[in-house]
């Protein structure tokens, strides 16, 4: 597998491959970070974002690269747009320079992993429902995807556990585990049990709600 030692960015947010991930820089050291890597064609290299919890290093990232740079504010700080790209495990530390870096073993998913349709649609009519469910409490409706951001509606047709994850909620810890799987079918199991467990939840929340602005009667159907 490949390894190279790359800037690391501890921050308490978990990023999936191939997502947009929007930046506010204003430390020094990550200033620093961004124009450091900022080669001379006006391109830049990767660098990693990395869970961070309770002082606490996450063993497992994921490289991005800035796509776009904003111009600087008065206070010297600037935002970006980065798409994350390859997962790493980290083998090594450095803490040689002004911020954290890492030599970073590259991977992706087992090459013998197929994706299970029937599990794939099973994580996709679950999460349709979760958005229904959520559309209605906003007093919506989503019909035929009608509604839904395009985005949304591609991370569905394409029924990637990471599009899916990236919309339902999910606490930071539990996309740190989908992080580290190498397995589709293993996250779309992950989240078909997750969703499972959510829907009733929000199922009921929303038979309180209509109940309450009924005066206590559930309406008819």
């Amino acid at each position: 597998m490949h390894r190279e030692i790359i800037p690391l960015f501890p921050l308490s947010i978990v990023v999936f491959p191939s997502h947009l991930v929007p930046l506010h820089i204003f430390e020094v050291r990550y200033k620093k970070m961004i124009t450091d890597c900022r080669g001379d064609d006006g391109h830049y290299q990767a660098f990693g974002i990395s869970y961070e919890n309770d002082g606490e290093v996450a063993g497992v990232g994921c490289a991005v690269t800035v796509v776009r740079r904003a111009e600087a504010k008065a206070d010297g700080s600037f935002d970006i747009v980065c798409r994350a790209k390859s997962r790493y495990r980290i083998v090594e530390l450095f803490e040689d320079e002004a911020y954290l870096r890492g030599r970073v073993e590259f991977f992706d998913d087992d090459e013998d992993d197929e994706t299970d349709p029937a599990l794939q649609e099973l994580v996709k009519t679950r999460f349709r429902s979760l958005a229904d469910l959520a559309a209605q409490e906003a007093g919506a409706k989503i019909v035929d995807g009608e509604g839904v951001e395009e985005e949304m509606g591609r991370g569905l047709e394409e029924g990637e556990s990471w599009d899916i994850a990236q919309r339902t909620g999910i606490e930071v810890a539990r996309k740190q585990r989908l992080l580290e799987m190498t397995s589709e079918n293993a996250r779309l199991q992950n989240l078909a049990e997750y969703l499972e467990e959510l829907l009733p939840v929000l199922e009921a929340r929303l038979l309180r709600k209509t109940r309450v602005k009924t005066n206590g009667h559930t309406p008819e159907a």
